[in-house]
């Protein structure tokens, strides 16, 4: 295992993570899309399944962030970004990557669980009203304004640390051979420490994402998705450079 550090850059590099990751994607955007769109499909699949699907789309999404990550690096190094990499994170890392997928799969129940204990609210359920709003009637859209503070608010703040632990946790796993108590934590670490520029980041493609998901049959989701996580990729590799490089870095060995 190669030494690691943590680098701190500035806010505004938050926005330059979202520009890279967009020139990433268009070095192969048909494939991009492509590995997307059957990603949707496996996903939509396995989530029919009664009882088990929704268990295996948490537990495989640290494979499926894997998949996109090393398709990055990969497409980053003039190599070919294709279907195979699909397979990255069974071929390295696939211990720790499932290990990390049950923990995240075990910690969002029992935030959904919490929620639902301290505030009486379904978080799931409010969740798909909100995705649909539409089809809810008058005196449902009422009930859900009078209770969607409180259990949004609390299911943020529950949440945030356990996507904290697991947005960098899978490249950590499948790139440095962290296990993944060691993943979790080196991510929650680096996105504390670098809460500013995560914080431009996060926003501006959450801004994007709304314009994503209002362009009809889905088509904005196989762009976003794939530059959601190219971009991903480059705040990767920009807050976790080779030790050798001149950074303010803390140590993990």
């Amino acid at each position: 295992m190669s030494p690691l550090t943590v680098a701190r850059p500035p806010a505004a590099q938050g926005l330059a993570w979202v520009r890279q990751g967009w020139e990433l994607f268009k070095l192969a955007p048909i494939p991009w899309s492509g590995m997307t769109a059957l990603i949707f499909l496996v996903l939509m699949g396995l989530g029919a399944l009664p009882y088990v699907g929704g268990i295996l789309v948490h537990v495989l999404s640290p494979f499926i962030v894997t998949a996109y990550l090393a398709a990055s690096r990969a497409g980053q190094q003039g190599e070919q970004v294709n279907f195979l990499y699909l397979g990255a994170g069974f071929r390295q890392g696939r211990d720790s990557l499932l290990v990390i997928g049950v923990a995240y799969m075990l910690a969002t129940l029992l935030v959904f669980r919490g929620v639902a204990f301290f505030t009486g609210g379904d978080l799931s359920l409010l969740l798909s009203q909100v995705e649909n709003p539409h089809a809810l009637t008058p005196e449902e859209a009422r009930a859900l304004l009078d209770g969607i503070l409180p259990t949004l608010g609390l299911g943020a703040l529950l949440m945030t640390p356990l996507l904290m632990a697991t947005w960098f946790s899978p490249g950590l796993a499948h790139f440095e051979g962290f296990r993944p108590v060691k993943a979790m934590w080196w991510s929650l670490w680096a996105c504390a420490v670098n809460w500013r520029p995560l914080l431009v980041y996060s926003s501006v493609l959450g801004l994007l994402g709304m314009v994503a998901v209002i362009i009809p049959f889905g088509l904005g989701l196989l762009v976003f998705i794939p530059w959601a996580l190219t971009s991903t990729y480059a705040a990767y590799q920009d807050i976790f450079p080779p030790a050798a490089e001149d950074v303010v870095p803390d140590a993990v060995p």
